[in-house]
């Protein structure tokens, strides 16, 4: 007799644990969502005439709400090291195409591709599976964008020095939008996230430099663009991945 009601109870626990298990939902949870990300750009519009190819390392934080609302705001810093325009200091060059340094010789000059963006974010998340935290991913972005050449030079060249060296680096900035669309995936235990896609991002830049290209500031608004393949890891803060259904 006691053997019996030991297996009823044993078989009574399993029976409940199975219906409670089977009573879970998955559901959409809100928190907040840290993410680090590169993306590889390629230039369009005005962009072409300066800038090649550029790499673009952006860090966010974001509020997702259990209805799969994104809200939040990025930083991303622009870097590369290809130039279009390879003549930018042509006007105080020589024939040759070089310039001269104190010593007489040619100085070492590098260049860099250097510039930041921040923007405020509003994206949804659409699901496609029972996992409702994973799916296609929207966002939309707005914000200011700023960039410029950092000219480096080895050697100690008086046409470089101080301001001097800012009339060449094209300082530029303006208010910039960035569109994205891709893939986002969080596993139910969180030891995987990332999203994947691919952005868009439209400028409306003006020099703040006086060019000594041009010998004159260019009061002209440019229209800049970048395109690229984005892909981030994302750290989950999330309040709860589970919604319970209770029977009486």
């Amino acid at each position: 007799m006691r053997k019996q009601v030991q297996l009823f109870l044993v078989s009574f626990l399993l029976l409940f644990s199975f219906k409670s298990i089977a009573q879970h939902k998955d559901s959409a949870a809100s928190g907040f969502l840290v993410e680090l990300s590169y993306a590889g750009q390629l230039p369009g519009g005005n962009l072409t005439q300066i800038f090649g190819f550029n790499s673009n390392i952006q860090g966010g934080a974001y509020y997702k709400t259990k209805k799969n609302w994104i809200y939040g705001a990025s930083f991303a810093f622009l870097f590369g090291n290809i130039l279009s325009n390879a003549g930018i200091l042509d006007s105080i060059s020589t024939t040759s195409g070089n310039l001269i340094a104190d010593d007489g010789n040619y100085p070492g000059i590098s260049y860099f591709e250097r510039g930041f963006d921040i923007q405020l974010t509003i994206g949804k998340l659409f699901p496609v599976s029972r996992n409702l935290n994973s799916g296609i991913l929207t966002t939309f972005s707005a914000g200011y964008i700023q960039h410029h050449v950092d000219i480096e030079v080895n050697d100690n060249t008086p046409q470089l020095d101080g301001d001097y060296l800012n009339g060449y680096d094209h300082l530029t900035a303006g208010i910039c939008a960035t569109e994205f669309i891709g893939y986002q995936y969080m596993s139910k235990k969180l030891f995987l996230a990332f999203f994947a896609g691919f952005e868009f991002t439209e400028a409306f830049s003006k020099s703040l430099r006086y060019d000594f290209e041009l010998r004159a500031k260019d009061p002209n608004y440019k229209y800049e663009m970048l395109s690229g393949f984005r892909v981030g890891w994302i750290l989950p803060i999330l309040q709860e991945h589970t919604l319970k259904f209770y029977t009486h």
